[in-house]
């Protein structure tokens, strides 16, 4: 697939699509309808961490209370992280879910029954708790040091008849992610890498970021239902403080525009839920959209759609709409940003072996 460059010219979203025949009672007519349809390749995400080990003494610590109270705690953990991972699709906060978890008379098993979670979530649904890599983590703000993502760990086939099944269950969820691998195909594919001065570098050492107005333009083109400029600042402070939501799409509820969905309330809500990062940054060659301080409103990855979709997933998806390939350079692009990775995170737990060795020495003099 190769790669596009930025440009106001008008751009197009491909699709294949099968023409077939129905045929009704009335053997005399026949009816022509087209049907899209897709197989993705199946890639992997990008790399995440698992939670950090207990220590021997806290795990004594939750095996040494009440069998009551110590299943009683790793349940209740268990069922708030899948409750908000899955169903309010909400980042978790590790600190908030623990305490919760382990009531006010318990104190100091927050990570040895984080472990026991995760091993009955793993064992049980095939979910691993996990959080952000510290590559990417240091790239991101404060708050999301403290964040647990629930990843699907199960291995699906080529075909990807797992994530079909999960996530084509309820038609709400289907749509909302489907938007959501256009738009991470826009921010990575049309997006650029350049140097800002954002506060934030983004989920990973080449992030790409995509300006509000260009996102917007583009989402147009696939749909025209979809508004092609995003809402004033007016607008959305409005739609945050009733809670109603973006602009609506025009028309019936059932079928054509009735279909298109709240491109500003899921943009939204993407945001609040890790799925996108969104900074305001310094464009100079974009003038829409600047705002007092001259900077626009931007969109990339962010560490959710990063661990659980990848950017090799989005590189892929891209080529199979268009029906292209890879672009190499994309591919080859990730493969460095992971070897860096890895070699870092090489390097900093053989300083923490050094560490650790330390006062061992010091303990036999």
């Amino acid at each position: 697939m190769p790669r596009r460059s930025r440009s106001t010219a008008a751009e197009s979203v491909s699709f294949i699509e099968e023409e077939a025949t129905s045929d009704n009672d009335d053997s005399s007519k026949e009816e022509f309808f087209t049907q899209t349809q897709f197989t993705f390749s199946q890639q992997p995400a990008d790399r995440s961490q698992n939670v950090d080990m207990a220590r021997t003494s806290e795990k004594n610590k939750l095996d040494d209370l009440n069998p009551t109270t110590r299943n009683k705690i790793v349940t209740d953990l268990s069922r708030m992280l899948l409750f908000k991972a899955l169903g309010m699709r909400d980042p978790i906060d590790r600190t908030k879910v623990c305490a919760e978890a382990s009531g006010e008379g318990v104190k100091g098993v927050s990570k040895a029954a984080l472990n026991e979670a995760d091993r009955r979530l793993k064992d049980v649904f095939g979910f691993g708790v996990k959080h952000v890599n510290p590559k990417m983590e240091g790239d991101l703000p404060a708050r999301f040091k403290n964040r647990l993502y629930l990843i699907n760990e199960v291995v699906d086939d080529a075909a990807g008849t797992h994530s079909l099944n999960l996530h084509s269950a309820h038609k709400e969820s289907m749509t909302e992610r489907g938007l959501l691998m256009v738009v991470l195909s826009f921010a990575f594919c049309k997006g650029t890498s350049a140097v800002r001065s954002g506060q934030m570098k983004g989920a990973g050492k080449k992030t790409r970021w995509i300006t509000e107005h260009h996102l917007y333009s583009l989402l147009h083109r696939v749909d025209e239902n979809i508004p092609s400029e995003p809402p004033s600042a007016e607008g959305r402070r409005k739609s945050r403080s009733s809670g109603g939501g973006g602009r609506q799409s025009l028309g019936g509820t059932e079928g054509g525009v009735g279909e298109t969905p709240d491109i500003d309330a899921l943009l939204e809500k993407f945001v609040l839920q890790d799925y996108l990062l969104r900074d305001k940054i310094d464009e100079s060659d974009e003038s829409a959209g600047k705002s007092e301080d001259g900077k626009v409103i931007a969109y990339a990855m962010g560490p959710r759609a990063a661990m659980e979709v990848g950017r090799r997933q989005v590189v892929f998806f891209c080529s199979n709409v268009l029906d292209e390939q890879p672009d190499p350079t994309m591919l080859r692009e990730i493969d460095e940003d992971d070897e860096a990775s890895e070699e870092e995170e090489e390097e900093d737990e053989g300083e923490e072996e050094v560490v650790d060795e330390q006062p061992k020495k010091r303990g036999k003099r």
